[in-house]
């Protein structure tokens, strides 16, 4: 997602273990699917709220509040900054039952989160921009360099579900006074305590349920099941319909098959500069800090740079006006191999720049453009497989507690969200599907 979808947005980090190994303001919307209730339900009833912002989590909260009340046991935020208020509401529902750990659970976005609520955040839907990162610059330094789009999936380790060692690349990539900070916020000596206590909150899920999502999503990258990926509001409609997983998996093979593969570009011009082992990052508003795209973009820079012997250089963007400067400032110098732009928001100016400089390669992470200069790679991620895989994992856990509702607390209504909420769904279904075959 969501990425930061908004730089802005994000604030998160890491969650989940499919297996100890594995794996404008005001556009409110509510509404859900009917569902039958008993000890053998034919329905999964999802509860759904757009809330127009991905900086708000005031909204967030009284988003999952609402849903909380009407009965949802694990609630996924899809709403960067927003989203935090859905931490807040499940956390304060525990409190009010004098429980420390869910059920009910939250499931987080884009990095593991699950730190950020120790006990409430059972896991967590990562879209690994470091791996995105880390194969650009990989491309760059070997002369390989491709432009045009560059999808990931579960197959390509572009999204998953975190796991612990997840949580712990993120806080060792941390300033030690930074996470000497957090560890004091949330109470724990040091690092192994949180994730002891992460550990035991997974450990609230049986292990079958996590050897069911790792089933799902070894489906899904083996090509035997099609996740739907609705992108206009006409398709997540469809798939809002849906009585049951029959109907969803066969819109998703449909819908796929209208779908073109993604185009990439070899420029032998391009591949045959001198590289000068320089490359350059520009981060989103928010920055180095954020603990979500920005952090992960970092991530999988500075892994390149140590397995390469590269010089990286950091430009931040205190604001949308600086994304054009910075990228320009980069581009006029001619040394770096490639530059690395954070985040959908930069999509115009990387635009710009790099028609300006057509020599000059360029990453942009999460940002799309039909018309984008060959000299740009545009990496994107399937949210729709790793949200299925949270909507498994939700839908197994409510009706293992003899529950059948569960939500999803989602920021603006735009087609990438779609995309969460239509994975969401699918993911859900098949969870029930699973629960009906094997449980009863």
């Amino acid at each position: 997602m969501v990425k930061k979808w908004l730089s802005i947005l994000l604030v998160g980090l890491m969650a989940l273990s499919v297996v100890a190994s594995g794996c404008i303001n005001g556009n409110n919307s509510t509404g859900s699917s009917t569902a039958t209730k008993g000890p053998t339900p034919t329905k999964i009833n999802i509860l759904y709220t757009y809330t127009g912002s991905f900086s708000d989590p005031a909204k967030g909260k009284q988003a999952a509040q609402a849903q909380l009340q009407q009965g949802a046991w694990v609630i996924y935020q899809v709403a960067g900054g927003t989203g935090l208020g859905v931490f807040e509401a499940v956390g304060d529902y525990l409190k009010a039952n004098n429980k420390k750990m869910g059920p009910p659970f939250a499931i987080g976005v884009d990095s593991a989160q699950d730190w950020i609520k120790p006990g409430v955040i059972i896991a967590s839907m990562m879209k690994r921009v470091d791996v995105g990162v880390y194969n650009a610059v990989k491309q760059a330094e070997e002369n390989q360099f491709k432009g045009g789009v560059v999808e990931l999936g579960l197959k390509e380790g572009g999204v998953k579900l975190s796991t612990l060692q997840d949580v712990k690349a993120m806080f060792d990539s941390l300033p030690p006074d930074v996470k000497k900070k957090k560890l004091q916020e949330l109470g724990f000596q040091n690092e192994q305590q949180l994730l002891d206590y992460l550990n035991k909150t997974r450990q609230q899920v049986p292990a079958w349920i996590w050897q069911a999502v790792d089933q799902l999503q070894q489906e899904i990258v083996s090509g035997k099941i099609v996740v739907p990926k609705a992108t206009s509001k006409d398709q997540i409609e469809a798939l809002r319909k849906a009585q049951n997983l029959a109907e969803m998996e066969k819109l998703g093979k449909e819908w796929a098959k209208s779908n073109p593969e993604p185009q990439t570009y070899f420029n032998k011009t391009l591949n045959e500069r001198q590289n000068t082992k320089n490359i350059a990052i520009v981060f989103d508003v928010g920055g180095r800090g954020d603990l979500s795209f920005n952090d992960m973009a970092y991530m999988g820079a500075e892994r390149a740079v140590k397995d390469f012997g590269l010089k990286l250089t950091q430009l931040q963007s205190n604001s949308p006006n600086d994304y054009y400067t910075n990228l320009q400032t980069l581009a006029k110098s001619g040394k770096y191999d490639i530059i690395i732009a954070v985040g959908f928001m930069m999509t115009d100016a990387v635009k710009k720049v790099a028609q300006e400089y057509p020599k000059q390669r360029f990453v942009l992470i999460d940002g799309y453009d039909p018309k984008m200069p060959h000299n740009v790679q545009m990496v994107l991620f399937k949210e729709n497989e790793g949200s299925a895989l949270a909507g498994a994992l939700a839908s197994l856990i409510a009706l293992n507690d003899g529950k059948n509702t569960i939500g999803i607390v989602l920021g603006m209504e735009i087609p990438v969200l779609y995309k969460f909420e239509g994975g969401y769904r699918f993911g859900a279904y098949w969870g029930l599907d699973y629960y009906k075959n094997h449980k009863h």
